[in-house]
């Protein structure tokens, strides 16, 4: 693909996947899917079944709710170095993961686990935020899908691939993901050396515009400033509130199906970790190319009304697997959440850019990544306790908590659909007017 990008952007490239790649390790390690299922079988004893699950909630909602930090990073990197910035962060992820792998199968050790996955979560949510900005300086509109691609590619493998290897290194000894966490440290480490000697095009204009910027005159970013941008940017505004929609069935499903995969089936962690986490990243791999050509020819409005349906596929072949105790259901609905993922990856990183200016994408998607934060303090934690009461109420009915979460994205995949069809139409109006 770099014979396709320009000089410049071809040559930041290998620098770019070098320290992704790296990055991707530790993130196989903080996995969503991987912590609830460590979380679920190391601390089974620690303290009692609602709080071990309530504690899988946490780990598995991180990385959404940290994004509450976003609009702190946007308004922490205004105006200064991305690339220092970064680099910190990077550092912040490893020595986490050191701590990580101390503690024990104690209540104390569940809590400094939760802890610490929350911190480090964190610091990805600052190097969500201050990537955009970095990206879209490097990388032009035109290919900065097919870019974003190849990085999600390698990275997607790699986040797969080392979380399968702690899967079978918890069944194969409880205790060996210790070392696989501080060898993911090391890795994330020579990432942040790497990254800290690359290059953003155009830095000091770019910095130079960040506090100029006319709309937030140069000023932080603040709770204010953020819903000023909501309102003032109407289509903005509702791309936001569907994603919401949307996005709460996605942030819902995962800790329930950790949750019922380790009470109700007997499988291996291995197994879980597989059809909650590895596969569908690695299908990513192989989807992802696709949905980068529809992104860069489309709007992000007629993006999402194509590629939200694949999400609603896929939790309703997870429901009737767990429904109906159908466990093979559970490799299609797999697969289908990969393919939906490799679209989620690009739509998420890149959809803020159809509504932003150069100088205010930072702050564009850390509004997008703080309101995913928002949605992630409280969704998971909805999920396993309405899932939760069913067990304690109608245990028979508990696996129908599924259908909430697939409610949730059905009616935000329609909302897509909608804003589809009425920018269509503003569209057509405004032709035939002019």
């Amino acid at each position: 693909m770099s014979r396709s990008l320009p000089r410049m952007a071809a040559a930041l490239m290998p620098r770019e996947m070098a320290s992704w790649g790296l990055t991707a390790v530790a993130l196989g390690a903080l996995e969503g899917g991987l912590l609830g299922v460590i979380v679920k079988n190391l601390f089974a004893d620690a303290a009692s079944p609602g709080i071990v699950n309530l504690a899988v909630a946490v780990v598995a909602g991180a990385p959404a709710f940290t994004n509450l930090s976003s609009f702190l990073f946007a308004s922490l990197a205004s105006g200064r170095d991305k690339l220092a910035l970064l680099s910190r962060l990077m550092q912040v992820i490893a020595a986490c993961l050191l701590l990580m792998a101390i503690p024990g199968s104690s209540a104390p050790g569940l809590i400094l686990f939760c802890v610490l996955t929350v911190i480090a979560r964190t610091a990805w949510s600052g190097i969500l935020t201050i990537r955009a900005a970095v990206w879209r300086a490097n990388y032009q509109r035109q290919w900065r899908g097919q870019v974003t691609a190849r990085i999600v590619q390698l990275a997607s493998l790699l986040v797969a691939s080392y979380a399968a290897l702690i899967g079978f290194l918890l069944d194969w000894r409880e205790q060996a993901f210790r070392p696989a966490f501080i060898f993911a440290a090391g890795c994330c480490l020579l990432a942040a050396y790497f990254y800290r000697r690359a290059r953003v095009r155009r830095h000091r204009q770019l910095l130079a515009a960040e506090k100029a910027e006319h709309v937030l005159a140069g000023r932080r970013l603040n709770m204010s400033r953020l819903l000023r941008v909501l309102q003032d940017d109407r289509d903005f505004r509702r791309y936001m509130i569907s994603m919401m929609i949307f996005g709460s069935g996605n942030l819902m499903i995962l800790p329930i199906l950790v949750v019922i995969l380790n009470d109700r089936f007997e499988l291996t962690q291995l197994h879980q970790v597989m059809v909650l986490s590895s596969l569908p990243l690695l299908v990513l791999c192989f989807c992802i190319s696709y949905w980068a050509r529809l992104l860069d020819r489309r709007h992000i409005f007629s993006y999402r009304a194509i590629h939200s349906w694949t999400f609603v596929a896929s939790f309703a072949c997870y429901a009737a697997a767990v429904i109906f105790g159908q466990t093979l259901w559970l490799w299609p609905a797999s697969v289908i959440l990969g393919a939906a993922y490799a679209g989620a990856h690009l739509g998420w990183n890149l959809g803020h850019n159809d509504f932003s200016s150069d100088a205010s994408a930072s702050h564009y998607m850390a509004i997008h990544v703080t309101l995913t934060g928002l949605r992630g303090l409280f969704v998971p934690l909805l999920g396993v306790g309405f899932y939760q009461l069913l067990v304690e109420q109608a245990p028979a009915q508990a696996p129908l908590a599924l259908l909430v979460p697939l409610a949730l994205s059905t009616t935000g995949a329609c909302t897509f659909v909608y804003l589809h069809r009425e920018r269509e139409r503003r569209i057509a109006t405004q032709a035939a007017g002019g």
